[in-house]
């Protein structure tokens, strides 16, 4: 399929109104969503993506009011086309109260096919001989201005949809699997946002967490806590104020002093200035006598009954685990 066809960049309730009309008459329409999640704790969409047979449009929510989208994704007469669907949709549900409904998920379709690579870069390179760039995945979206090449990115991440549902839908008829496709579609459009909740007891599945010995246990619960308070307030993912690789690794040496954190691996010179005394506070106080003994009980009572039942008894220091920040 071509790739010289009308983009379209809207950026005011003007240029959405005329969109609206423009796309009434529409069977189906491709739709993808870019957000912040790896670069602000209170994630959110950031653009959306949209495109018919002949033309790609991208809208830009913090300069338009896109809830009038709504009637337009819910009608029923109208299939929209998502790839790896989730996401979005709860994304979507979450931010402007979408709803959706008849949906056609390429990625759902692909698994469904039993292919063995569903990403979509893969269906379009194997599909088209067309190869989407990847390098701006993990942009920050929600910044502005957005660059040239963003915006690019933006226009052909839904421009191979349709064309993909078409090859996908004809080998689901071929198959069988019409009805049992659609059954996974119409469950995923009904997919509810998750808010999002802190897990307080979350430092407890720290790969590495379970080695270490309960003085550094102490420190590494925490850690966590500072870290999660610190990223609430900055407006950043956890893993962007420290990983869990300089969790540990704090906690298993325990600094006292800003200066000594500067020999912490994977602990940034930047995050040291700007949370350096956070993070040595917290170290300080878990290892207080009192802050100690109250963890060392509640550590006890909730580690006992898997203790009975044969699970790793604590020790000293190990290696790290691998970081499990990044989704």
């Amino acid at each position: 399929m071509p790739e010289a066809r009308p983009c379209s960049f809207i950026d005011t309730q003007e240029g959405l109104s005329l969109l609206l009309q423009e796309l009434a008459g529409e069977p189906a329409l491709a739709l993808d969503t870019e957000s912040n999640s790896f670069h602000a704790y209170y994630e959110k969409v950031c653009l959306l993506q949209l495109s018919t047979r002949v033309a790609d449009y991208v809208l830009d929510p913090f300069l338009v009011d896109v809830r009038p989208l709504g009637p337009l994704l819910a009608d029923p007469a109208r299939e929209v086309v998502l790839h790896a669907a989730d996401y979005d949709i709860r994304s979507l549900k979450r931010d402007f109260g979408f709803l959706f409904g008849r949906l056609f998920d390429t990625m759902l379709a692909a698994k469904l096919l039993g292919r063995s690579e569903v990403g979509l870069a893969a269906l379009v390179r194997d599909q088209f001989g067309v190869r989407l760039a990847k390098e701006h995945q993990r942009s920050d979206w929600g910044r502005r201005p957005l660059s040239p090449d963003q915006v690019a990115y933006a226009y052909r991440d839904t421009r191979y949809l349709l064309p993909l549902r078409d090859l996908l839908a004809a080998e689901l008829q071929q198959q069988g699997k019409v009805a049992q496709a659609r059954g996974l579609f119409d469950r995923q459009a009904s997919c509810k946002p998750r808010p999002k909740r802190f897990d307080e007891e979350g430092f407890r599945h720290i790969r590495g967490f379970k080695a270490l010995d309960a003085p550094s246990r102490a420190v590494a619960r925490a850690l966590y806590l500072v870290r999660e308070e610190r990223a609430r307030a900055a407006d950043r993912p956890p893993f962007k104020i420290f990983g869990e690789d300089a969790l540990l690794e704090l906690a298993r040496c325990r600094p006292q002093t800003c200066g000594a954190l500067s020999g912490i691996k994977g602990l940034g010179s930047s995050t040291v200035r700007r949370d350096g005394e956070a993070i040595v506070g917290a170290i300080v106080h878990a290892l207080e006598p009192a802050t100690a003994r109250s963890w060392t009980s509640q550590w006890s009572q909730k580690e006992a009954p898997a203790a009975a039942a044969g699970s790793e008894a604590p020790v000293g220091s190990a290696a790290p685990g691998a970081d499990q920040s990044a989704r």
